[in-house]
């Protein structure tokens, strides 16, 4: 169920990710959204110029995770670079312009949501943060493919540190651009919004258009940063309840020259593809309901690690969360809270009708795809599936697990 419920928040950023590099396309490139519309999906048209641009990169971004996480790894890495390096730019230059006076009023409901106070504003945005922090948990789902004198200590150091990182950065730039304009008229600008900032700020001079243009390539970096990291968790996610033999054998495949999860790859080409196809009408539903899969898979994580601390105070464990047990029990409540307001309609935080629908149909799926994998599951021992699914892990005690 964990496993499952991550993979809908990983799977539905690669579409989502096509989605948003069109449209911060098309704000430098007008002629993606030249002449008739191709048709129209939950009020937003879609053109073909634009379907056709995001095409041809979601096949670039295919064809990099085809052969393998050491490429696809490096990719990110100056893409990484290039969106750090951005974004610090941005921070710094937009609190140049900074003014106080720009985030007053500390609360107000521009014309999104149903909330009617601070606090209401804030559990409205309960839903959606988790989707922004996700990402940076994917680490892990690379792991297997890196070098076998991996330290499992400092990796669990490095994920923690990219968390508190990923907080701080936001925090950074929602601040500073924040005040750098009144906050209520610069919420209403197109996306990328930071890059148009400028232009409000400097003009079209020299300076404002080179910032339009800094701005502007750090948005696509972040994006395709993001794209890039998803497809890679993504398939490993799969390829990893595949082992467990969770859902069907075709997910485990493995690519015999590159070593990459093929049967994984090529379900999330047909994915990624789907992406420019059905545009910006429904990316708050596809963030919602990804929201809401990163909390229960991080909920159903967060109580096995409390239950293991109980049960198996002894076992060997490579990296301990900083926190301890009372850390992980604040985890267990605020995922849990996070879940249920959700699903209550009326609430500001409630993802909508269209977020459930996706968030049950992809939990059919989940369960049409376990049934289908029925005889796969039992054609061999619970011993033998247990050793398949920690396949790297060579001396793990079987009959130790039994026992547990």
């Amino acid at each position: 169920l964990g496993g499952w419920c991550l993979t809908i928040a990983y799977v539905l950023l690669v579409p989502w990710e096509a989605i948003y590099v069109n449209n911060t396309l098309a704000l430098v490139v007008p002629a993606m959204t030249a002449g008739d519309p191709m048709y129209v999906i939950a009020g937003e048209s879609i053109y073909l110029p634009g379907v056709a641009v995001a095409t041809v990169i979601g096949i670039i971004i295919i064809f990099v995770n085809w052969r393998g996480a050491k490429v696809a790894g490096t990719v990110q890495t100056f893409l990484g670079y290039t969106l750090a390096i951005v974004g610090f730019t941005v921070i710094i230059v937009a609190l140049l312009n900074f003014d106080a006076n720009n985030l007053q009023p500390i609360y107000d409901n521009v014309g999104k949501g149903t909330h009617k106070s601070l606090f209401g504003g804030i559990v409205a945005m309960m839903i959606v943060v988790p989707f922004f922090m996700g990402g940076f948990d994917t680490i892990p789902q690379g792991a297997e493919e890196a070098d076998s004198g991996l330290n499992y200590t400092n990796l669990g150091k490095v994920i923690v540190m990219a968390l508190l990182s990923a907080g701080l950065f936001y925090s950074l730039i929602l601040f500073s651009t924040g005040a750098a304009l009144p906050w209520q008229e610069y919420s209403q600008y197109p996306r990328p919004a930071i890059s148009l900032m400028f232009v409000e700020l400097y003009g079209n001079g020299a300076f404002g258009t080179a910032m339009f243009w800094i701005a502007w390539s750090g948005a696509m970096a972040g994006l395709l940063t993001t794209w890039n990291g998803f497809y890679i968790a993504s398939a490993r996610l799969l390829l990893g309840m595949s082992r467990a033999r969770l859902i069907p054998e075709f997910f485990s495949k493995i690519h015999p020259k590159y070593g990459t999860p093929s049967g994984a790859n090529a379900f999330l080409a047909v994915v990624c593809l789907i992406g420019p196809f059905i545009g910006m009408g429904i990316i708050d539903p596809i963030t919602s309901a990804g929201g809401v899969g990163f909390c229960v898979g991080w909920f159903i994580t967060s109580a096995s690690a409390l239950k293991l601390r109980i049960v198996e105070p002894d076992m060997v464990r490579p990296y301990k969360a900083p926190g301890g047990k009372p850390l992980m029990a604040i985890a267990i409540v605020l995922a849990g809270i996070i879940i249920i307001i959700s699903f209550i309609p009326g609430l500001p935080s409630f993802m909508g009708p269209l977020a459930t629908s996706i968030f049950f149909g992809w939990t059919a799926l989940g369960l049409i795809l376990y049934f289908a994998s029925t005889g796969y599951r039992k054609a061999i021992s619970e011993e033998e599936r247990v050793k398949v699914m920690f396949a790297s892990t060579k001396d793990i005690d079987l009959e130790q697990f039994d026992q547990q």
